[in-house]
C-alpha cells in the first residue's frame, strides 16, 4: 500500500497469496480471491491482520466490495455533467468536455455538434479525421490492424470509410466510428495505390500500380471483375463520376498520363497526355473540372472533363501529394511541409495551413454529403443486375458479371464459366480462361492456403479439391471460397499414422477420391465427404505418385517412382487388374493427364524435360513436346 502520491509505501501481506485474481477495497480492508487456496481472505489496512472468509470454494475469479451508503466526495462533472454535452471528464487541472466520435466542440469547448463535413486523412499505420471549422478535433479514427494505409474513400449514406493497405495487400472498411473492421478484399493484391466507391451502384473500385489493373467489385467484395488489364501502365490515383458514367485515372509507367473510360472499362481515352507523375485526382462534381497534383512537376493543376482549359492552380509547392475538392477550396498534403493546406479552387489563393506535424499522409478527403450526389439507374435495385450493375455514359448502365463468367442473353443474369484452367501458386489457386474479352487470370478467394501442390475439380458440385503439402491434408471449397471443409486429415486417429498426401484425381460418378499418400506410399480412396473407404494398392517397392483415374473404363493410371526403374502403369479402380504400361525411356514422370474423349494418356518427365502420350492401353507412344 502507498499514498496516492507514491509515498509511504509499505507491505501488508507477503507470505500464503500463491495466486492473487480478484482484488477489492472497502472501508478498513483489503479484499482478495485466491486460485490456489481457492478462498476469499481479507486483510486490515492498518493492522495487517489477515483473516479467510470463504474457504475451498473452486474457480473464483473477479471481486467486487460496494457500500451501498451515501458517497463521501465529488468532483464538477457530478453537477449537470460539468456543463458538457456529451462527455465529462474530470483532471486534477480541471474538467475538460468530450465528444463521442462523428462529433466535434465547436469554440465553446462545451457543446459537441454533428459536423457538416470534415476531412479524412491516411497515414501509414492511422486514418484520421480534422475538423473544417476548429482546432479542437484532430483525433484518430479507432481502427486495429492498420499498416499502411494508402487510398482513401467513404460511403457517405452508409457512414463507412473504405482504404487500401499496401503492406497487408488488402482493401478494408469500416464504421465511421472505427466499429464492424472487415477486409472486403484479401487476393490478388500487390499494390493497391488508387481506390474509388461508386455510391450510386455500391460498387468498389481500384488501381493496382503492381498487377496493373483497374478492378471492381461490390462495397462488400463480391462479384469481383477485371475491367482494364490490357496497356496499363502503373494506374494510380483513380476517381469515379457515376452520375455521368465515367471512371478517370492516372498512369505513372513511361509516359505518364490521365486517362478516361465508362465505368464498364470501354470507351478508353487519353485525356491529359504531358503530364508528370499525377496523383490525388479528384472531381469538382459541381463546377465539372478535375484536379490533380504532379509530383514531377510539383504542381495543382486543373482541366476541363476532357483534358481541355488546362490551368495551374499553385505552383510554388515543395512536394505536394494527396488532394481533394470541397465548394470554394482545394486541400492538399505536402509532403515536405509535413502539412495539410488549403486554397481556393481557382486562383490559388488564400492560403492556409490546416494541420502541420504530419508525415507521409498518403490521401485526403472531405466527408461531405455533396461529394456523392447525382442519380443513375444502377441507383435503383441494381439496375435489376444479377451481380454487378455498372454506370456508363449518357445515363445508362450494363449489368456486369464476375471474373470469367458470362452476360446472359437477358443481359441481366450472369452464367458460369464453363471452360477454364486452374493452377496453383503455393499459397493461392488461379484460375485462367482463354477469351480475350476477359482477363486472362484470377486468384480465387480461397483462406489458409500453404504449399497447393496438386488440385482437382467437381463439376457437379462444382467444387475444387487440392493437396496441401504444409498441411498434409486435403481440402475442398467452392469457387468463392465458401463451404470449406477437410476431406483428407494428416493423421489417422487411433492409429499414430501420418499421412503425407501427393497427388489426387476424382471419381465424378462414383464420388469418390483417389489419392497417393508419399509417407505410406500406397494409394487410398476417400469417400468425397470424407468418409475413408481404404487402401485399394500396395506393393513392397512401390512408390506411386502422380494419378490420374479414368471412371468410364473403370481404370486408374498412376507413376510408380520405385529406385532405379521408374514405371507407368494401369490398375482397375479396386486396384485389381494391375499391369505396367511403360518401364523404359523414363527417368522422373511426375504428372499425368489424360483425355477420354480421344483414348489419350499424357505424361510430363521432369528429369528428361518432354510431355510425351500414348493411348489408354499404352501403345501408340510418341513424344508431344520437348522442353529446352
Amino acid at each position: 500500500v502507498m499514498n496516492t502520491d507514491g509515498t509511504g509505501r509499505r507491505v501488508l501481506v507477503e507470505d500464503k497469496i500463491p495466486h492473487i485474481f480478484g482484488f477489492t477495497l472497502l472501508g478498513d480492508y483489503v479484499y482478495w480471491t485466491d486460485w490456489q487456496r481457492r478462498s476469499i481472505e481479507r486483510v486490515h489496512k492498518r493492522s495487517a491482520e489477515r483473516e479467510i472468509i470463504i474457504d475451498q470454494l473452486p474457480d473464483l475469479m473477479g471481486l467486487k466490495a460496494t457500500n451501498v451508503h451515501r458517497i463521501i466526495g465529488s468532483n464538477p462533472c457530478a453537477e449537470e455533467n460539468g456543463g458538457c454535452s456529451h462527455l465529462c471528464l474530470y483532471r486534477p487541472q480541471g474538467l475538460r468536455c468530450a465528444c463521442p466520435i462523428g462529433f466535434e466542440l465547436i469554440s465553446d469547448m462545451k457543446t459537441c455538434i454533428v459536423p457538416e463535413a470534415f476531412l479524412l486523412f491516411s497515414r501509414r499505420a492511422d486514418i484520421r479525421r480534422i475538423s473544417l471549422e476548429t482546432n479542437n478535433n484532430n483525433v484518430a479514427i479507432p481502427l486495429t490492424g492498420v499498416k499502411e494505409a494508402s487510398a482513401l474513400d467513404f460511403d457517405v449514406t452508409d457512414n463507412r470509410i473504405y482504404w487500401t493497405d499496401i503492406s497487408l495487400k488488402t482493401i478494408s472498411r469500416a464504421f465511421m466510428n472505427g466499429s464492424a473492421l472487415e477486409h472486403v478484399v484479401e487476393f490478388g493484391l500487390d499494390y493497391p495505390e488508387g481506390m474509388a466507391v461508386d455510391w450510386l451502384g455500391k460498387n468498389l473500385y481500384w488501381a493496382d500500380t503492381g498487377t496493373n489493373r483497374i478492378e471492381v467489385s461490390k462495397l462488400d467484395g463480391q462479384h469481383r471483375q477485371v475491367l482494364v488489364w490490357k496497356d496499363l501502365d502503373s494506374p494510380r490515383a483513380l476517381a469515379l463520376d457515376p452520375a455521368e458514367g465515367f471512371m478517370y485515372w492516372t498512369e505513372w509507367g513511361g509516359k505518364p498520363k490521365i486517362d478516361r473510360a465508362a465505368m464498364d472499362g470501354s470507351e478508353r481515352t487519353t485525356l491529359v497526355p504531358n503530364v508528370g507523375r499525377a496523383n490525388g485526382l479528384t472531381i469538382d462534381y459541381a463546377k465539372r473540372r478535375l484536379y490533380w497534383t504532379d509530383l514531377d512537376t510539383n504542381l495543382i493543376e486543373s482541366s476541363n472533363m476532357l483534358g481541355l482549359n488546362r490551368e495551374v492552380i499553385a505552383d510554388d509547392l515543395p512536394h505536394p501529394f494527396g488532394l481533394t475538392q470541397y465548394q470554394d477550396y482545394i486541400y492538399w498534403t505536402d509532403w515536405s511541409r509535413r502539412s495539410i493546406e488549403r486554397a481556393n479552387k481557382t486562383s490559388g489563393q488564400n492560403r492556409t495551413i490546416i494541420q502541420g506535424h504530419l508525415d507521409y499522409v498518403m490521401d485526403i478527403l472531405v466527408f461531405h454529403s455533396s461529394r456523392q450526389a447525382g442519380w443513375n439507374e444502377c441507383a435503383s435495385s441494381n439496375g435489376h443486375c444479377s451481380h454487378l450493375c455498372l454506370a456508363v455514359p449518357v445515363g445508362g448502365f450494363v449489368c456486369g458479371c464476375p471474373a470469367h463468367y458470362s452476360l446472359n442473353a437477358d443481359n441481366r443474369t450472369c452464367s458460369a464459366p464453363t471452360t477454364f484452367l486452374l493452377f496453383s501458386q503455393k499459397s493461392a489457386i488461379n484460375r485462367m480462361v482463354i477469351d480475350e474479352q476477359q482477363s486472362p487470370d484470377i486468384i480465387l478467394p480461397i483462406h489458409s492456403l500453404r504449399n497447393v501442390r496438386a488440385i482437382d475439380y467437381d463439376p457437379l458440385d462444382k467444387q475444387l479439391y487440392w493437396i496441401d503439402s504444409r498441411q498434409n491434408m486435403i481440402r475442398k471449397a467452392q469457387e468463392d471460397g465458401s463451404q470449406g471443409f477437410t476431406v483428407v486429415v494428416s493423421s489417422v486417429p487411433n492409429q499414430n499414422l501420418e499421412i503425407q498426401p501427393y497427388d489426387l484425381s476424382i471419381d465424378i460418378y462414383s464420388r469418390y477420391i483417389y489419392w497417393t499418400c508419399e509417407a505410406t506410399n500406397v494409394i487410398n480412396v476417400t469417400r468425397l465427404d470424407g468418409r475413408s473407404i481404404g487402401v485399394v494398392l500396395k506393393g513392397e517397392q512401390d512408390r506411386p505418385r502422380a494419378i490420374v483415374v479414368n471412371p468410364e473404363k473403370g481404370y486408374m493410371y498412376f507413376t510408380n517412382l520405385q529406385e532405379r526403374s521408374p514405371k507407368i502403369e494401369r490398375a482397375a479402380l479396386d486396384g485389381t487388374e494391375r499391369e505396367v504400361l511403360f518401364f523404359s525411356g523414363l527417368s522422373k514422370p511426375i504428372a499425368l493427364a489424360l483425355d477420354s474423349r480421344l483414348g489419350k494418356l499424357f505424361w510430363a518427365d521432369s528429369d528428361l524435360r518432354r510431355i510425351e502420350s500414348s493411348d489408354l492401353s499404352g501403345t501408340q507412344e510418341m513424344c508431344f513436346l520437348i522442353l529446352i
